[in-house]
């Protein structure tokens, strides 16, 4: 029975970020310093290379990218954090429900997002400042990145059903690839590279989709310009898939020991 106080899970988060404020001031500064050193690359004169499309929309790409790593593989940081067995211990001893602690671990990549948007604005602000004070002509990253997605510019007239189920089956795609990192967080007891094996459980699974279903692989989801049932199909599966990826993540983790082997079983 899951059991769920909020009282008590706020003393499990103060004690969280109590115990962890190292290790997140380490991944904000690392953050800061890649987003700063980017953005400098691509706007600054000092960093000019032939035939490269230095300026900033370049930016917005790496924005782009880092933004859907960090929330799709970001689970696999559950328990990044912790050095060795006296940290899982004392995890495991808390006065707290497995709920609580699991929750509490899982929203380790949510605190994760919200410094990698401080690191963000402020390597902005930045490349901002170094630039004025070069004499280019600066903008902001994150206003120009704001200017290709405004939704106000979007000709909503032409969204059609098709598009809207394409942009359903992406999101549900992008949750599954989400769950699947919080098993792996789970399920394999190496906190630093349980992403890389979770990215290798991942390409075999891809592998096996292309050799069980080559015509889904190969794109064809579409016909006469209509989405054909297996896109309404696959998009269940994978909803499913995604439920119990989270709810297998939360069972293994209350079943964790405080022993040296390769997989929590």
């Amino acid at each position: 029975m899951i059991q769920f106080n909020i009282h008590r899970f706020r003393k499990v988060a103060r004690w969280s970020l109590t115990n962890d404020k190292s290790f997140y001031m380490r991944m904000f500064l690392q953050m800061f310093v890649v987003f700063t050193l980017t953005f400098l690359f691509f706007t600054t004169s000092f960093y000019w290379l032939k035939g490269a499309d230095t300026g900033y929309k370049p930016c917005c790409v790496v924005v782009v990218m880092m933004l859907f790593f960090q929330i799709a593989m970001g689970p696999s940081m559950m328990f990044y954090s912790m050095k060795g067995k006296y940290d899982k211990q004392a995890l495991l001893l808390l006065p707290a429900s497995n709920f609580e602690k699991y929750l509490m671990r899982y929203a380790t990549w949510i605190f994760l997002f919200g410094l990698w948007l401080i690191g963000c604005f402020g390597a902005d602000l930045v490349q901002y400042v170094i630039n004025w004070l070069i004499g280019n002509n600066p903008q902001f990253v994150t206003a120009v990145f704001a200017s290709h997605i405004n939704p106000f510019s979007i000709n909503w007239e032409c969204v059609d059903s098709v598009k809207v189920n394409i942009f359903s089956m992406v999101i549900i795609t992008f949750v599954w690839f989400h769950s699947c990192f919080a098993l792996g967080a789970t399920f394999f007891r190496s906190a630093k590279y349980s992403w890389i094996l979770t990215i290798l459980v991942l390409i075999f699974l891809s592998m096996v989709q292309t050799w069980l279903f080559p015509n889904f692989s190969s794109g064809e989801i579409m016909k006469d310009g209509h989405v054909t049932p297996e896109l309404y199909i696959s998009d269940a599966v994978y909803g499913i898939w995604a439920i119990l990826n989270y709810w297998l993540s939360y069972k293994l983790f209350c079943r964790t020991q405080n022993i040296g082997k390769f997989v929590n079983l």
